[in-house]
């Protein structure tokens, strides 16, 4: 049974690492291919050879959302080497990512795109998750169901040249 569970896992991992939606270097432009939805799944890699990380995303539609809606791309959110401590403003969710990396920092600075609903939505009950990836290492995290991902933590190490990230997450209310 675990021999299926892995060889599972490993399906699914391989096949969602033949869609990286950035290469090594190279700049990262992400957004759910709606404003209706949020980013629900991040997988990320890190290269010890190339210093920088790749990532793929999946996004699911926001119960609860409908109608007009406000989405905005904020600058970026972080210098070189430096923390991020991002929160979506308005109430809003994650529903994008831009950064770009720089080989000389081995570094990547981001930009968010958060979409805010109006009218009926409203979400509470948010915590930030622990750390979801250890340096240099791979990572998978799922945001939990009838949740969005409302804040972004994240530290640089200058000798692992890698980053650590947590979410903080909130629970959809429906009005």
């Amino acid at each position: 049974m675990k021999t299926l569970v892995f060889a599972l896992l490993t399906v699914t991992f391989i096949g969602m690492s033949d869609q990286w939606k950035n290469q090594w270097d190279k700049p990262l432009n992400f957004q759910c291919p709606s404003s209706l939805s949020a980013i629900t799944h991040i997988v990320s890699t890190h290269s010890n050879g190339k210093e920088d990380r790749r990532f793929n995303f999946d996004c699911t539609r926001v119960q609860g959302v409908s109608g007009p809606r406000s989405c905005k791309l904020s600058g970026y959110v972080n210098d070189w080497d430096r923390d991020i401590l991002y929160t979506c403003p308005d109430g809003g969710y994650l529903n994008g990512i831009s950064s770009v990396h720089n080989n000389k920092k081995e570094d990547r600075r981001y930009r968010f795109r958060c979409c805010t609903p109006k009218g009926r939505y409203y979400h509470k009950f948010c915590r930030w998750t622990g750390w979801v990836n250890n340096w240099d290492a791979t990572f998978s995290y799922f945001v939990p169901r009838n949740y969005v991902i409302r804040g972004i933590n994240s530290i640089h190490s200058n000798s692992k040249e890698d980053r650590r990230f947590k979410f903080e997450v909130c629970r959809v209310l429906k009005h």
